[in-house]
């Protein structure tokens, strides 16, 4: 395993300079990387006193769930095992913190990562997609939402929100503080749960706020995007992203798709 070490403040510019064009449609570490590097969860490897290659990752102990992020190599430095070894080294972590389960999250046309971390012992255990939104008033009537207690919720086990996009296991105790929160919006037919979904507002990201549509009607699910749109001005959000494993949701206003994998270890 190489020599990984915590991020320091010279670190910064030397990253970003290779982490303009990582996807499509650009990269996001410019605007996480001064809250990711003051959490301790920043990992760097370096050459010849150069950062060439990061990864970040989160402890979710109440959940049993490490995450790992943002993993990022120069391309002048690639095919040395560095991306193994930042793995590597938050699986250890994961480890040292009795935790037993690791995830990620993996562009669907990454399929060099994919093809790594399948290597390594993880399995895709879901598909998402995300949509962007823009913040805008809009004329729907607000939605009520309805009272939901998580015994209600069908195989739980497998439900997920995002948060500072990071895909988390809903738990009693994490439930319980969305509920409290207002995050949650729940939609019920004849006495029955039919829609679910939960809104968070980031910590890492700026000025983003993020729905999670779990499950549900097409026509619910429509409620709740627009009053999360009307959510977004009122709370001066600017962007919104929308994370749904329906492949789609038939609304003009969204922007283009993009599907990810989530993966999962365990250790």
């Amino acid at each position: 395993m190489k020599n990984i070490r915590n991020s320091i403040a010279s670190d910064k510019n030397q990253i970003l300079s290779f982490c303009e064009k990582t996807f499509s449609w650009g990269d996001y570490i410019h605007e996480v990387w001064d809250s990711w590097e003051n959490d301790d969860g920043l990992a760097i490897i370096e050459e010849n006193n150069t950062a060439v290659a990061m990864c970040h990752g989160v402890q979710y102990k109440n959940e049993n769930m490490l995450w790992i992020e943002g993993i990022r190599v120069n391309e002048n430095y690639r095919k040395n095992g560095y991306a193994t070894s930042l793995i590597m080294h938050f699986e250890k972590v994961a480890n040292n913190s009795d935790i037993t389960r690791v995830d990620m999250l993996i562009e669907s046309e990454n399929i060099s990562s994919l093809n790594l971390v399948k290597k390594m012992g993880y399995k895709i255990i879901s598909k998402w997609n995300y949509f962007s939104l823009e913040s805008k008033k809009n004329v729907h009537n607000e939605i009520k939402s309805d009272e939901v207690d998580i015994t209600e919720l069908k195989n739980l086990e497998s439900l997920r929100f995002v948060d500072s996009w990071r895909w988390i296991p809903l738990t009693k105790s994490n439930f319980k503080d969305l509920c409290l929160g207002g995050n949650i919006f729940c939609l019920r037919k004849e006495g029955k749960i039919q829609s679910l979904g939960i809104v968070t507002e980031s910590e890492s990201f700026t000025d983003t706020i993020i729905l999670t549509l779990i499950f549900g009607t097409l026509e619910d699910m429509h409620k709740i995007i627009f009053y999360t749109q009307n959510l977004a001005i009122e709370k001066k959000y600017s962007k919104i992203r929308i994370i749904t494993k329906k492949d789609t949701l038939e609304l003009d206003i969204l922007g283009k798709k993009f599907p990810f994998y989530l993966v999962e270890k365990i250790l």
